[in-house]
């Protein structure tokens, strides 16, 4: 299948360490003797590897190939990873005797019926700040790590026979990739509206290929008001992605029973919590934005590009949603940096939030993408609270 690569995306390792935080890395058991014939110098000294590896504790079926799982530090940090946060392996011995998993991050790869889409993921310092060679020129290692990744996930084929434009308008895939090229146009690289209104313009492009007449607003069941609906929405997700702690990696869902009951019996005075700050939503839409430093639009912007280009927002490449679902929760990820960017600006009683801040909020927002694993039923509650377009002009305000 042909290798689609995005244009105006970069990337370099930039030596941060992020990988090295955190997640869960795997092993297969290639990685594994490989490993346990290494020794190290300073901090580990003498230390055998294999001391720095656990038994995989997931049952995932999607990580059949691995056997077990680099060790993690009490604060997160990988046991390989030195003071300075470079990898020993890689020091000490070279790139090549890495971890598999270790080689094949940051980049994604999502199989669809009209090739292999590359991407990035923005929990590398690289990709926030689009440092180094464009992917476009870099086609030779892309393909080293598309072999790598297809020796790691065998199965990794998705199924996109059931993708739909809204819930109950099924789509071809020739259908949806008409929809697409006029996305990637939307949300080009060189234009330099904010994120969300190049989202916005999608979704309304989205809506005029529904029928005439079709009801996108309707929830049933449920009789609070629209605003406590698209605030319990905010609060759920912002509690799901933007957890106070940024290395927090089991496993998450959107907890539906919880949804429904603040549905049914909505909590008073709707607030977004910071550590021990509090900030009503009131408070939030009373404070303006407006445009963010360029480096961050383009952030927010690059972020929204590679999900649509990656097919990773909708159907087997998230969640099973609709494609508008898909876009409508794209937004509202946008829209959630810039609210925590509001709180971060509330609780500290400052007027201008640092670039770099935001960069971080992106990263955590990527980290925990990475680990969601919705429900069946979570994935249709999603699809009801994302498929109205004035819900989410809503909430596109709040965090303007």
């Amino acid at each position: 299948m042909e290798l689609r690569i995005p244009e105006g995306v970069k990337y370099q390792c930039t030596g941060c360490g992020q990988c090295c935080l955190g997640w869960p890395v795997p092993i297969t058991e290639d990685d594994y003797q490989r490993l346990s014939s290494l020794r190290f110098e300073e901090p580990q000294g003498a230390l055998p590897a294999q001391t720095c590896i656990t038994k995989k504790d997931s049952q995932d079926p999607a990580l059949g190939a691995f056997t077990r799982t680099l060790g993690k530090r009490s604060d997160g940090r990988c046991e390989f990873l030195s003071e300075d946060n470079r990898c020993q392996i890689h020091v000490e011995h070279g790139p090549e005797l890495k971890p598999a998993m270790c080689q094949l991050f940051p980049y994604t790869f999502t199989e669809t019926p009209s090739g292999v889409y590359a991407s990035v993921s923005f929990v590398s310092s690289g990709a926030l700040l689009n440092a180094g060679q464009p992917l476009s020129e870099q086609e030779e290692l892309l393909s080293q790590k598309l072999d790598l990744y297809r020796s790691l996930f065998p199965d990794g084929s998705r199924d996109w026979s059931g993708i739909q434009l809204a819930a109950g308008f099924p789509l071809t895939w020739e259908e949806y990739m008409r929809l697409d090229a006029e996305f990637l146009h939307l949300l080009k690289m060189d234009d330099p509206a904010r994120a969300d209104k190049k989202l916005l313009a999608c979704s309304r492009y989205l809506v005029g290929q529904l029928p005439r007449g079709t009801n996108l607003e309707r929830f049933p069941s449920v009789t609070a008001r629209p605003k406590v609906v698209d605030q319990v929405l905010i609060q759920r997700c912002y509690e799901l992605y933007l957890s106070d702690d940024p290395y927090a990696c089991s496993t998450v869902d959107l907890y539906t029973q919880a949804v429904l009951a603040d549905l049914m019996s909505p909590p008073e005075g709707g607030q977004l919590c910071l550590s021990d700050s509090k900030c009503g939503f009131n408070q939030l839409l009373s404070l303006r934005l407006g445009d963010l430093d360029r480096d961050v639009e383009d952030l927010l912007s690059r972020f929204a590009y590679s999900k649509v280009f990656g097919k990773l927002y909708f159907g087997a490449g998230f969640a099973g949603l609709s494609v508008l679902a898909g876009v409508h929760h794209l937004l509202l990820l946008v829209a959630l940096v810039r609210l925590k960017v509001k709180v971060l600006l509330v609780a500290e009683n400052r007027s201008k939030p640092d670039v770099f801040e935001i960069a971080e909020i992106v990263r955590t927002l990527d980290r925990r993408l990475a680990h969601v694993s919705f429900s069946k039923d979570s994935s249709e509650v999603f699809e009801l609270l994302l498929t109205s377009p004035e819900r989410l002009q809503r909430i596109v305000s709040l965090g303007a």
